[in-house]
């Protein structure tokens, strides 16, 4: 059995990163994507091996203050056999699990999805789907690449919300690559897939969190609205906003 993994950071108790629980949060290292204006830029690479055992042990320490443990990174997938260890260790404690994710690892998310390993799945949507050339510009890949992360990305997509749990998507938005008309393909998209357990969140980027993107000026909140208006009204039910001005709004 593994021993260690890329360990990035460790945060106890969040009320920010599952809505309405409070959750520790495990970055691991290490990502496929090269996105200009990732905000975890600081995960990218593999980081400081750490024994799962010694984060174990701080899981079990915050257990009685959280209801879950959320997996982000970095690429938390890239490291599947490290992932799935800790998600067994948090479900014998009666925590959820979540996971923060590019999609690219659809074989990792299907088997945790069939070992009922996974509550909840929070998936980076970062451009139109039906476009895989934007899609490569967006994750700084070439375009054959491209192709193969947006076909993962769709299965990722349609077995989590197959399998009934919670899906929540995310897309960052930044002047440049993803603003109102990617805000609305996208939504237009997943407005096709709607279902109950389906909600889709329009995060602010914000320029100076990233590595070589500090000099775009912010999408505020105004434009954000708009943005989520431009897809309201139709069978996508759950909206929200993510701003540094107001934090989470549930828009629809």
């Amino acid at each position: 059995m593994q021993e260690t993994f890329n360990f990035g950071y460790f945060i106890p108790i969040s009320t920010v990163d599952w809505h309405g629980r409070s959750a520790s949060v495990l970055f691991f290292s290490g990502c496929q994507f090269r996105c200009p204006y990732c905000q975890n830029h600081a995960y990218l690479y593999p980081g400081n091996e750490m024994k799962i055992m010694e984060i174990e042990s701080q899981i079990e320490k915050a257990a009685l203050y959280i209801s879950a443990v959320v997996f982000s990174g970095g690429e938390p997938t890239q490291q599947p056999d490290a992932l799935k260890i800790i998600a067994r260790f948090v479900k014998s404690k009666s925590l959820l699990v979540g996971l923060q994710t590019n999609g690219f690892g659809y074989n990792v998310i299907k088997d945790m999805l069939e070992e009922n390993i996974l509550d909840k799945l929070f998936m980076d949507i970062k451009a139109p789907l039906d476009d895989p050339v934007r899609y490569s510009k967006v994750i700084g890949s070439d375009i054959q690449y491209g192709i193969k992360a947006v076909d993962n990305i769709i299965r990722s997509l349609n077995t989590g919300l197959a399998s009934g749990i919670e899906v929540e998507v995310r897309t960052t938005v930044f002047r440049r690559l993803a603003g109102m008309e990617e805000v609305h393909d996208i939504g237009s998209y997943l407005d096709g897939l709607a279902t109950r357990n389906l909600t889709y969140v329009i995060q602010q980027g914000i320029p100076e969190n990233t590595l070589n993107m500090k000099d775009i000026s912010i999408f505020n909140r105004e434009e954000l609205l708009d943005m989520a208006r431009s897809i309201q009204g139709k069978s996508l039910k759950k909206i929200w906003l993510r701003t540094k001005e107001n934090g989470d709004e549930m828009i629809l």
